[in-house]
């Protein structure tokens, strides 16, 4: 990696030989007060102007954060391969972003849950998620000569759909009376589930590297990680769903009306957002799966009042792009500085199977029992987004654990996510606009 200014560091000084903001009245930290104001700006304008356009917000911001960032300006920057507290920031944002994401994916899921109506979703939960994680864990091993416990984080950190870059992929808000067609409708419910469903493997990939004795590692990841932390995250999900929802009513019906107090139901579902995940996180649950299901169970319990889960929505959804915006400069930031430096062939290579080759075979044969038409299943295979949730499942096991090829994992990470951004960004709207005229529905 090369050497760089990292966000725990001093106030720059900048050299007044081989820098172009010599004398110049502007210190850093107004620099990034003006690129966060430029970014939330661009949250407020860019949505409408890019209506019906190919350019996505993704594509626009990491493609701003290259260009300033690869500009002579000693700018400060995460650096999460090599600074402990960078490391740290980096799980944090991704973190919360994810959490936020999730909340309100699962505010949109309109049908009501089953083995039949979510069939979809299970086929890629169930399926396909598992062989991409193998399929990617094998060529890593293989292609890259990855230990085993490194070549299984890699398979776990690209395997899932990531919930926050996959939006322009899922169903509409609460609001949006559209038929939910089964391509938007599937990947809405993978991008919700398969955040939490993917740590399992991540832990397995935490227990391999610091392992003594394999059985007893294998014993305990299956009972522990993949079955008590999923029933537990499962279960906290739904009973603070309900209980949040069981709160808010009664506040409002005993208190507001009462006492003519007005409800600021954003507050309001931020803070169970964050509690549902917190309190599942404390009894070793996984939180992202609870918040997930939290969300769908209080839509559902409050499926009458569509106006008031739109709000809750939007709520959720301005927080999310508020903080997303930023982020997505600083990882553009990230791999104009050094982010792709430890990048090889094979590692490039294994980031466009994993986008071209794994994720959309994997989809394909976890949909062979399946009776959609084969148009759905391929457009279902083939956006497979990978984004923010990969960098936190990355930043939190680099915390966790000293992996060895650690860095060759961030760049190839790095780099399924940045083409990941412009591949699926671009092609979004003419691959759905084509799936939906041979499916015979309206756009």
């Amino acid at each position: 990696m090369s050497e760089r200014w990292s966000l725990n560091t001093e106030p720059l000084t900048l050299n007044p030989v081989n820098r172009t903001l010599n004398h110049c009245p502007l210190s850093t930290h107004i620099l990034l007060l003006l690129l966060a104001g430029l970014a939330l700006l661009g949250s407020f304008l860019l949505p409408g102007l890019l209506r019906n356009r190919l350019l996505s917000l993704p594509i626009i911001y990491v493609s701003f954060g290259f260009l300033v960032f690869s500009l002579p300006l000693d700018l400060p920057l995460i650096d999460p391969e090599d600074r402990i507290f960078d490391r740290q920031l980096m799980e944090y944002i991704t973190e919360f972003i994810v959490i936020i994401s999730l909340a309100g994916t699962g505010l949109k899921m309109k049908r009501a849950p089953g083995w039949k109506t979510w069939s979809t979703g299970w086929y890629l939960l169930a399926i396909a998620m598992p062989l991409t994680i193998a399929a990617v864990a094998l060529f890593g091993w293989t292609l890259l000569g990855l230990a085993p416990a490194s070549a299984i984080l890699l398979g776990a950190v690209l395997a899932p759909t990531d919930p926050v870059l996959a939006s322009n992929v899922q169903v509409g808000p609460p609001k949006d009376d559209s038929a939910e067609d089964e391509v938007r409708f599937g990947l809405t419910l993978e991008a919700g589930l398969n955040d939490g469903l993917a740590f399992p493997f991540v832990y397995l990939a935490l227990a391999l590297v610091a392992s003594t004795n394999l059985t007893d590692t294998l014993v305990t990841w299956a009972w522990w990680d993949f079955g008590y932390r999923i029933a537990v995250g499962t279960l906290c999900g739904y009973l603070l769903g309900k209980g949040m929802v069981y709160v808010f009513n009664g506040f409002q019906k005993r208190v507001a009306e009462r006492y003519d107090t007005e409800i600021e139901e954003g507050f309001f579902v931020l803070a169970a957002t964050l509690l549902t995940y917190s309190l599942t996180e404390i009894v070793e649950g996984y939180g992202f799966l609870a918040v997930f299901v939290a969300a769908v169970v209080s839509g559902r319990q409050n499926g009458s009042d569509t106006e008031s889960r739109q709000q809750s929505y939007e709520a959720i959804d301005q927080v999310e792009q508020a903080v997303l915006s930023v982020f997505l400069i600083a990882f553009g930031g990230i791999t104009a500085t050094g982010g792709l430096a430890d990048l090889t062939w094979q590692g490039a290579l294994i980031g466009v199977m994993v986008l071209l080759v794994i994720r959309p075979l994997s989809g394909l044969l976890a949909f062979l029992p399946s009776k959609l038409p084969f148009v759905e299943k391929m457009a279902i295979s083939y956006f497979g987004i990978r984004g923010v949730g990969s960098l936190y499942y990355l930043a939190y096991a680099h915390n966790s654990e000293q992996f060895p090829e650690i860095d060759t994992i961030w760049s190839i990470v790095n780099f399924t996510m940045l083409v990941s951004i412009f591949l699926h960004g671009l092609s979004v709207k003419p691959v759905l606009s084509w799936v939906d005229k041979r499916m015979g529905r309206k756009a």
